[in-house]
Parts: C-alpha cells; structure tokens; sequence
C-alpha cells in the first residue's frame, strides 16, 4: 500500500475500524472514516490525523454526494449492525444496514464511476451451525440467526459487484475479535473482563460453546495484508478466514481470567439462545498461503493481556 493511496473505512468509530484507522495513520496513509455516530472517542487521540465524515450507509443521496466529492483507491467496509443479538432484536434496522447499506455504498461507487479495491468485513455467522470442524471458506453457508444472513446477503452483493465492474475484492470472515477498551462492554469477553474485575458473578449461556477468538492487532494485520494481496493483482474476487483455527469454550475462558486474577470466579450458568452458533473453529490455512498471515495472539495469552489493558483503563 502506497502512501499516495486514499482510504475509506466505513464503520471507522467501531472497534475493529478504530484500529484499521489507528494503524494506517501510524503508516503515513491519507484515511478517511465515515460513520453514522457523533461519538468518536476511539479515534480521539489521533489529533486530527484522519478525516471523519458523519454519514449513515442507509442514506443514498449522502453518500452518492460524498462519492462525488471524493474519490478513493481503496474502501474497508466495516459498518455494519455487528452483534447478533442486535440483529434479533431488531432484524429491520439490521437489513437496512447491512444489506441495504452495502448495496448504497457499491451502487455510488459505481455511478460516481469510481474502481476501488474493496474488502468487506463478513463473519463466522454465515456458516451457520457447521456439521465439523475446523470449517473451510467453501463450507455451506447457512446462518442460524438474522446477523449471519445480513452478512451473506452483502458477501453476494460484494461478489456480484466485483464481477460487475471488474474491481478486485476481499471478504473477510471474523470471528469473536477482542483485545482492548475499544470493544463493545457489553460482549461476550469485555463483560466478562470487567464483571470479573469487579468481583460479581459471570453470566454464561450455555456455557460449553466452542469459539474461535481472535486478537484485534491480528485482525488488525490480516486486513493490511488483505490490502497488500489486493494491490498485487489477485483475483477479481476472493474470501479468507482472519482467526486463529484454535477453539476456547466460554468455561475455559472464565478459568483463564480466574486463574490471571488469582482468584475464583463464580459461574451462573443461563439457558442457550437459539441464536448462538454452538461450536465453530475456523481453517485459517487459506489466509496463509495467498496472503501470508497467521494469527500470532493464543486466547491463553491475549485474553490474560486484555484482562491486565482494561484493569490499567478503567482503574479497575
């Protein structure tokens, strides 16, 4: 990636786009961060350094005037309704965001005749429940919950633009991404974290879901060298897995900030959610061989560091 390039990241306030953003601004890139929300304290202590632009994906005629304004050589697509629990909650706003709002942003590019690369941040979610694990890039894609068919819905419409256009694109698959104060509290391992630090009982349910966790700097790299293998001329469309092909069940990763504390953690155990996808471990050995990443942060090492980064930011 050249520093002449321009960037755009939708959804650059969120927790994954405030580390692209954070990251590329250390780099020297020229970034742009378009998001819907007025708060933008993840991207506060860059001082200026990146261009922020308050627009939602749902608003066409925003966007369509953005795109004539500026014209970019590349697009991180990360806004997105991101929790699975809020897609059941409100399954509308999750479509119009999700679905519609990637279309929006594909269409503009499109008529404003601009030809970026693009990479669509995508999620585990679209596999659904698989039948085995550790589960390819090409295994069935049937997601149990509205969040996963938001997010196959845009994969298709990325895909159908890239072979439209010409435009070279990357889906990549996330998968339970933590790692800093950036995060959504309210999830999974955030809460866990700062429940814990408090003293007070941890709320699981289920309890025995296998998860592959991933640290945001590694998911972090993965995105850069998804940006490299775009600008060496891949193929007009591709998808990868960012995660570490390891599985955590949520007992274990009660035990890992248990025994980090020092001290015991009490476990109230709550019923599954139909929603929740019971078991996934993802193949990472796609991502390693085209673009040369792998993720370096084991859960029984990063989960440890994000305990001791939040214990150190909230005076915990």
């Amino acid at each position: 990636m050249t520093k002449e390039e321009r960037i755009l990241v939708t959804g650059g306030a969120g927790f994954i786009g405030s580390n692209v953003i954070e990251r590329a601004i250390r780099e020297g890139k020229d970034v742009h961060c378009l998001d819907y929300r007025n708060d933008l304290d993840n991207l506060s202590h860059l001082n200026g350094s990146v261009k922020n632009v308050n627009i939602d994906t749902r608003n066409k005629t925003g966007l369509k005037c953005f795109f004539e304004k500026y014209s970019f050589s590349g697009v991180i697509h990360l806004a997105a309704v991101s929790r699975v629990v809020w897609g059941e909650k409100n399954p509308q706003r999750c479509k119009e965001v999700n679905v519609d709002g990637t279309q929006n942003l594909l269409e503009c590019l499109e008529e404003t005749g601009q030809n970026p690369w693009f990479i669509f941040g995508s999620s585990r979610e679209v596999y659904g429940e698989p039948a085995s694990t550790p589960v390819k890039e090409n295994a069935p894609k049937m997601p149990i919950n509205i969040y996963g068919e938001t997010k196959l819905a845009g994969e298709q419409a990325v895909r159908e633009w890239s072979v439209r256009t010409g435009n070279s694109s990357v889906i990549l698959r996330f998968s339970n991404v933590y790692g800093n104060e950036k995060d959504i509290l309210d999830r999974v391992l955030p809460r866990f974290i700062l429940r814990a630090l408090k003293g007070q009982p941890l709320e699981i349910h289920g309890g025995n879901q296998l998860i592959d966790f991933t640290h945001i700097d590694d998911t972090v790299e993965g995105i850069f060298r998804a940006i490299d293998y775009l600008g060496n001329g891949c193929p007009v469309h591709d998808d990868f897995h960012l995660l570490t092909g390891k599985g955590t069940t949520l007992q274990e990763v009660a035990r890992i900030i248990s025994d980090h504390l020092g001290q015991d953690v009490q476990l109230v155990k709550k019923d599954c959610r139909n929603y929740d996808v019971d078991r996934f471990v993802g193949e990472p050995s796609k991502a390693i061989s085209k673009i040369n990443f792998k993720a370096r942060v084991k859960p029984e090492n990063g989960i440890p560091m994000t305990v001791d980064r939040f214990r150190e930011v909230f005076l915990l």
